[in-house]
């Protein structure tokens, strides 16, 4: 293997983390081999410089954004994450959804005061949040009940 592919993934890697997909796609679009690509990738595995499942714990613990558990695995599997990875790794974030959801709705409120209660949930429901948990925390924590009749 050439040195130039892996020269130009330490300095990727070395100005952020990134996953599996994205170090190939960017090694791809600077013109490297699909076989050098291939080697380069995965000896940034065996050395530990790229790992999905760390990326994956590390964007869930500092991303801010109050998003539901369907949008989280979304953007990680946006980011190159496998959806089964994603997924595990949003059930064992340490900010579970219920206060992702109690963020999201405090965030609304703040945002855009006077906003009303069904508003708010369809605001939710396209952060990601299951309407069942929406409507659930509206009536046992807002107090309001806007269940579809």
């Amino acid at each position: 293997m050439a040195g130039k592919p892996w020269v130009t993934a330490l300095r990727m890697l070395a100005a952020r983390r990134l996953t599996e997909s994205q170090l190939q796609s960017r090694l791809a679009r600077k013109g490297f081999l699909a076989e050098e690509v291939a080697l380069v990738v995965e000896r940034a595995k065996n050395e530990r410089f790229i790992d999905d499942h760390s990326y994956a714990q590390i964007y869930l613990e500092t991303t801010r954004k109050p998003l539901g558990d369907r949008c989280l695995v979304a953007e990680l599997v946006k980011r190159g994450i496998a959806r089964e990875l994603a997924s595990a790794a949003v059930a064992d974030s340490t900010r579970n959804e219920s206060d992702r959801l109690a963020e999201a709705y405090a965030k609304l409120c703040r945002v855009r005061p006077g906003i009303s209660h069904p508003s708010a949930a369809q605001a939710l429901a396209r952060y990601g949040f299951a309407t069942p948990r929406i409507y659930s925390y509206l009536r046992n924590v807002v107090g309001v009940d806007i269940s579809p009749s």
